[in-house]
Parts: structure tokens; C-alpha cells; sequence
């Protein structure tokens, strides 16, 4: 698959309606867990508190979505160091739908079995809300949504966020990411959303090398970068 095709998702529009927009990412969901991706993440921010020597660490998540991936990596560091994991998402809808999964999975559970993460999520734009710091910054498929131009500046302002790392975790532009998709999302979510959003997603997506020089233009220099299963590449810099 040689052409990037940057078409609008349709979950991408502000007037989706919020019934849809929430079966589309319970969709969602569903495919992260498939992916590991919380567990992917939680891994590497660990080896960056490591690195660090931090017992303590706080992380945000760039378009958070439904929260699914922060509160699995949230869960997950909180078996070995203190966190604190919020997630950022300019729509109000994904962040309610959020808080409220989040609040029900503690709820669920008796006390002493309730993580000790610190798990919240806001509406808020990367773009405006400045003077904020964290020791890692990361975005899960939320790249790919932009143009070139665009993800070198979501690149340049993560960096300005993050104290020690930035972490991408994005799709790889293929023809079997496209299939991957296509099968995936059709048996795991019943939302037309999700069964248009996911091929297209993966059309729009940036091959590694391509990841790589937005990063360069991004300014961070060096970074490391590998593909993953289904078809996915992780990117990370460490200040």
C-alpha cells in the first residue's frame, strides 16, 4: 500500500451522535484488549521509570478515547510503582464515557482489591493547554488523524509535556494492516462506525520510516522504533 488517504472518520466528526459515539468505542475497546495495548504501554513506561530510577511516575494519554488504554496501563503500573495516569480528549462524550467506565471497574471490586492507580480523564486540546508537565506523554492511534504538518506539531508539543519520555503507538500502512482491520473490527464491534473507521484508519496510518522522519522534524532525535502485532509500530524518545 504505497499512498497515505487521509479521509475524515466518521467519528471524528462533532456532530456524531453520542449514542453511536459511545457503542463505537466500546467497540474500541474491545479491539485494544485484543491488541495488549495497555499492556504494551505499561510495559514500556516501566522500563522508562527503570531507566529513571523513579518509584513514582506520572503519564498522559493524548486523545484518550474511551480511557480503556490508560486505565489498563494505570492498573498495571500500579503493581510496581505509584502513578498517577490522566487522559486527555477533546471530545466530552469520550471523556464521560471514561470517568464512568473507570469509576465503575473500582466499583465494582471490594476495596482492598481496588487499584491504587490515580485515574482521571478531561476534555482538553493539546494545542491549548500549555505549562502542564508529565514524565511520559503518549498517544495510542491518535497520530494518524492528522496531516504531516499537523503530527510534527502533536509530536513538537508532546515533547514540550513529557520530562523523560514520548511514547506512539500507532497502526502500520499495509495491506494486511487493512485486512487485520476489516476482520477484526467486523467481529469484535456491531457499529457501522468502528466497521468504516478501522480500514480507513490504517489507510491513513504512517509507515515506520515515514513515523520516523516526523519525528526527526519533531525534534526527537534519537528515537527508537518497532512493529508490533497486528501490523502496529511503538515509537519512543527519551529526553
Amino acid at each position: 500500500m504505497k499512498f497515505r488517504v487521509l479521509v475524515p472518520e466518521l467519528m471524528d466528526d462533532p456532530a456524531i451522535d453520542p449514542v453511536e459515539h459511545r457503542r463505537a468505542l466500546n467497540g474500541l475497546r474491545r479491539v485494544n484488549k485484543l491488541c495488549q495495548t495497555g499492556h504494551r504501554l505499561a510495559k514500556e513506561i516501566l522500563s522508562v521509570a527503570n531507566k529513571n530510577n523513579r518509584d513514582s511516575i506520572t503519564v498522559l494519554d493524548i486523545g484518550c478515547g474511551s480511557g480503556d488504554v490508560a486505565t489498563e496501563v494505570g492498573r498495571r503500573l500500579a503493581r510496581q510503582v505509584k502513578c498517577k495516569v490522566v487522559g486527555w480528549d477533546i471530545s466530552p462524550t469520550a471523556v464521560d464515557c471514561a470517568n464512568q467506565a473507570w469509576s465503575a471497574s473500582q466499583n465494582r471490586l471490594p476495596t482492598s482489591k481496588r487499584s491504587t492507580a490515580e485515574v482521571h480523564f478531561q476534555q482538553a486540546d493539546i494545542f491549548q493547554t500549555k505549562g502542564l508537565k508529565f514524565d511520559v506523554v503518549y498517544c495510542c492511534l491518535f497520530l494518524h488523524h492528522f496531516t504531516e504538518h499537523q503530527a510534527v506539531q502533536v509530536l513538537e508539543r508532546m515533547k514540550e509535556i513529557a520530562a523523560m519520555s514520548v511514547l506512539v503507538d500507532d497502526l502500520v500502512r499495509s495491506r494486511l494492516g487493512v485486512a487485520f482491520a476489516q476482520i477484526g473490527c467486523q467481529l469484535l464491534s456491531r457499529s457501522p462506525v468502528v466497521h468504516f473507521d478501522g480500514p480507513q484508519s490504517v489507510r491513513a496510518a504512517f509507515t515506520e520510516s515515514e513515523a520516523r522522519e516526523l519525528a526527526s522534524q519533531a525534534g526527537l532525535n534519537p528515537c527508537s522504533i518497532h512493529r508490533h502485532w497486528p501490523e502496529r509500530y511503538l515509537l519512543r524518545w527519551d529526553v
